[in-house]
């Protein structure tokens, strides 16, 4: 009876995947133009991001193909020598169904301020927005497979607070 209780327990624990997302919407910008690259409060806030999902494990960085969300994600991307995998912001569909085939690994997504909530939305239900002025953002959610599937929506903050 043990041994098929322990059976049981070894196939249940190895079927079992979590896996992570975390989103946000790229740093401070410079300036208004349709590219605008980080200002200096949006470099320090992607070293503040780096810092805090350094030891996060995180396998996966997409940015879309804005200069912004690149330098938000690039910080963390060099240190842990993960390739940023660029995508465009206009094709979050096909952005989600990539993210939704990801199993087993921590991901960071940076995006925009209308296609985070979608992806949030997309990958957990949960609707969440982002002000205008709003860069502190981080939403985790966390994918829990085993006998079913478990979706859960962190709400945190990173670096110095948004206004």
């Amino acid at each position: 009876m043990k041994t098929r209780v322990l059976l049981l327990f070894l196939m249940l624990t190895s079927a079992s995947c979590t896996t992570r997302y975390y989103l946000v919407r790229h740093a401070e910008r410079l300036d208004g133009s349709s590219d605008s690259p980080l200002s200096e409060a949006g470099h320090a806030r992607a070293r503040a991001l780096r810092d805090t999902l350094l030891d996060k494990d995180i396998h996966r960085i997409f940015a879309s193909i804005y200069v912004r969300t690149q330098q938000t994600a690039r910080p963390l991307a060099d240190t842990l020598n993960v390739p940023i995998t660029i995508y465009h912001p206009d094709t979050t569909a096909g952005l989600l169904e990539h993210l939704q085939r990801i199993s087993g690994e921590s991901v960071l997504v940076v995006g925009h301020s209308d296609n985070v909530p979608q992806l949030v939305y997309g990958l957990c239900g949960e609707t969440v927005s982002i002000a205008p002025d709003d860069y502190d953002n981080l939403f985790v959610i966390t994918v829990r497979k085993t006998t079913r599937t478990k979706r859960t929506l962190q709400r945190l903050t990173y670096g110095f607070p948004s206004p």
